[in-house]
């Protein structure tokens, strides 16, 4: 047991008076059991656009008998720890804590996914008991959505004939188009969407999306649409291996979303697709061709039914990224991570 808590217990009948013992500032983690039974606060109420408000309530104790002179807290985001506030604490008696709110108008605040931390006395005003648990990250992965759209992609591949991938396969790619931003993609003139297909690969004509009007143009994917603020479109279509391509053949492409920031109805921005299924961001999606197999290949699947082998994939893709193709604040970490 620590020696704060250890003087939580012993020391509270001494609140009062002078024990003799320097005071502890402290920065509770959420849930913490304090010294009247409650339980400390470190909450941030939410992802917002940029302009609105974040509410943040924060909990600091002083576990020490000791009291705690005035002394400042700060309140940061961002790695390089943009101030947010700095709130002036009259101080904190001994075996006691304080419990306070901070209105954060995020205008002028950086969009994009940030953690929010909490510093007390970070002047130094204060002679401590244990000066290392002063600060604590009280909020991970806080998104402020710009108020244009912000454009994230990933394409993932699944072979359709089972197994290792072998010439003149059948696959199938599924694009996922998401806007976190605060305003809706339009459909300007000019695709939103452009897959150009390596050599080596043919598309087949199935295609489909969930909005919009998807097509097959030379050896092109296209898609035409708008997305709304805080939607997505999933596009699928499918692609042939030519049968004569060699063993260790390495194929890669990448999708481009072009879309308008701006909102004067010209694109002016485009986001590359990303494989899911790697950690690096902004990577294309490649396949190897292994040697071909002899004998009979697997029935392959439809457009929209799962085959064995996409089973493989999807259980894969769960094991290693229910984070990756669940959890949106990941695929947004690798998404600032590619636009920088």
């Amino acid at each position: 047991m620590s020696l704060a808590l250890l003087l939580v217990f012993s020391v509270a009948a001494m609140a009062e008076e002078d024990c003799g013992w320097p005071p502890d500032l402290w920065v509770p983690p959420h849930g913490t059991v304090l010294s009247d039974g409650r339980r400390a606060v470190q909450r941030v109420s939410g992802d917002v656009c940029q302009g609105e408000q974040v509410t943040i309530e924060v909990t600091i104790a002083n576990p020490s008998c000791g009291d705690a002179g005035p002394f400042d807290v700060v309140l940061t985001y961002g790695e390089t720890g943009r101030v947010i506030d700095v709130v002036r604490i009259d101080g904190i008696d001994g075996c006691d804590y304080i419990t306070f709110t901070v209105l954060w108008d995020t205008t002028g605040a950086l969009t994009g996914l940030h953690d929010v931390s909490v510093c007390a006395d970070t002047g130094d005003e204060i002679v401590e008991l244990n000066e290392g648990n002063n600060c604590l990250v009280i909020a991970r992965d806080l998104m402020i959505r710009p108020n244009t759209p912000y454009i994230v992609a990933e394409k993932l591949l699944v072979d359709m004939t089972g197994g290792t991938v072998q010439p003149g396969d059948s696959l199938r790619y599924e694009v996922t188009i998401w806007n976190y931003g605060c305003a809706d993609m339009e459909d300007n003139p000019g695709h939103e969407f452009v897959d150009e297909l390596p050599g080596g690969m043919s598309p087949t004509g199935q295609i489909t999306a969930t909005s919009g009007v998807a097509q097959v143009m030379g050896n092109s994917i296209v898609w035409d649409g708008s997305i709304p603020a805080g939607g997505s479109v999933t596009i699928k279509y499918r692609a042939d291996l030519d049968p004569d391509l060699e063993p260790e053949t390495v194929l890669c492409n990448q999708g481009v979303v072009y879309w308008d920031s701006t909102g004067d109805g010209t694109h002016d921005e485009r986001t590359l697709t990303d494989d899911p299924t790697t950690p690096e961001p902004g990577d294309p999606t490649c396949l190897t061709v292994d040697e071909p197999v002899t004998g009979p290949l697997p029935l392959s699947g439809t457009i929209d039914a799962p085959t064995l082998s996409e089973w493989g994939m999807i259980a894969t893709i769960v094991g290693f990224g229910v984070a990756l193709g669940v959890q949106w604040s990941r695929r947004q970490r690798k998404a600032l991570e590619i636009r920088g």
